[in-house]
């Protein structure tokens, strides 16, 4: 009963987003996609590549005064970064907190150029289970659409996805599909 009812409350943050931006871009484009969030919401949305390895996470969103960033790894698919980035959307339009557990010093030990408030927030945001979940099935809800949109394959920059990755996205929007 509680999962339907986080899969209810996801899938009406994605209908209103959906909504109010005007739709998915076509053919899909994770930057339109985040210029549209930007326009509606009137706040930049700084994306920000970084580089993964072993232990760190995948994605980061930090609320800043005048703008968003959402940092997501460069050193994977453009479909995984794609879902890192929505996924982290999804806690934007979620209005998610987390909590930061890095101290200062602890930030300051691991980046000497960022504001330590800066990086701890940005490197401690340890979200409760339900966040991490709803955020997961907001973005794995738009990825549906996204290939029930264009079951040709086609994603952003016009290119093609290999079959494996266009079946994958297929099996996404079959699981999702109500319909």
């Amino acid at each position: 009963m509680e999962r339907d009812c986080l899969r209810a409350r996801c899938e009406s943050r994605v209908e209103r987003l959906l909504r109010a931006i005007g739709g998915l871009p076509t053919p899909w484009d994770i930057n339109e996609f985040c210029d549209r969030l930007e326009r509606y919401r009137g706040r930049d949305i700084d994306l920000v590549p970084v580089r993964w390895t072993v232990g760190d996470s995948t994605g980061f969103w930090q609320r800043r005064g005048d703008r968003d960033v959402i940092g997501y790894t460069e050193n994977t698919s453009g479909v995984h970064q794609d879902h890192i980035i929505l996924h982290e959307i999804g806690h934007l339009i979620s209005e998610h907190r987390g909590r930061c557990v890095l101290s200062a010093e602890e930030a300051r030990q691991r980046a000497p150029h960022l504001a330590p408030a800066a990086f701890a927030h940005l490197l401690g945001r340890v979200s409760a289970e339900a966040e991490e979940d709803e955020a997961e099935i907001i973005a794995t809800m738009v990825l549906a659409r996204i290939a029930r949109q264009s079951r040709r394959g086609r994603t952003r920059r016009g290119r093609t996805l290999d079959p494996r990755t266009s079946a994958a996205l297929n099996r996404v929007a079959a699981a999702f599909d109500d319909r």
